[in-house]
């Protein structure tokens, strides 16, 4: 390879390297808001759950505290005033954190109608490039399918002579079929390039149509 090639060959990687993907976030500032309200639902869920499981707690244990309480105050003995929580208050948490639940499951179904339509924005973006690549593939592929015929009727002229050769490292890419059969794994994907637009069907070898 010249220096010439060589450097059109850095250039091209180096080109392939610096495309990024944009993020569902960059395709849609909604995206990225709706999924910035359940992060914070979920961290006010988090913390509202828990401190309901405290009151319960606390609710539960509340007649207790106040029995003890009055009999130390009976007994003459030094007392702290004993903060209970009430029912209505533990109720009230855990409305909250149904609505909360409730309010995650709605930003879910739209984070996925949202996510939708970024998807059709990035995709837009980037086909073009998904295009070229696909195609390099194809065309390599196509490079390859030549190589392999080429190296088929050398192991065809081989058997023809009745020569044993085994010996040499047999070398047909099996995983890939037959490069004169229409439909090996090689074909059939080949022509379903053609259908994605990525191909055209002139370019394939007429035995693999």
């Amino acid at each position: 390879m010249s220096e010439r090639q060589m450097s059109i060959a850095a250039l091209k990687s180096a080109k392939q390297k610096a495309f990024a993907v944009p993020t569902l976030a960059e395709a849609s500032p909604k995206y990225a808001e709706i999924i910035e309200r359940r992060q914070n639902l979920l961290t006010e869920l988090s913390s509202t759950d828990a401190e309901a499981a405290r009151v319960e707690v606390q609710v539960r244990s509340g007649p207790r505290e106040l029995r003890r309480a009055k009999v130390a105050e009976l007994v003459g003995d030094q007392v702290s005033a004993v903060a209970v929580p009430t029912p209505e208050r533990l109720m009230e948490l855990r409305q909250h954190v149904r609505a909360l639940k409730d309010a995650v499951s709605v930003l879910d179904q739209r984070i996925g109608e949202e996510r939708t339509r970024a998807s059709i924005i990035i995709c837009d973006q980037i086909r073009p490039e998904h295009h070229r690549r696909a195609r390099e593939m194809c065309l390599r592929l196509l490079k390859l399918h030549e190589a392999m015929l080429s190296y088929a009727e050398l192991t065809e002229a081989l058997n023809a002579e009745d020569v044993s050769w085994s010996h040499m490292g047999p070398a047909q890419l099996l995983a890939l079929g037959g490069p004169r059969d229409s439909q090996s794994r090689m074909a059939i994907w080949l022509r379903e390039m053609v259908q994605a637009g990525h191909l055209d069907a002139t370019e394939i070898p007429q035995a693999l149509r």
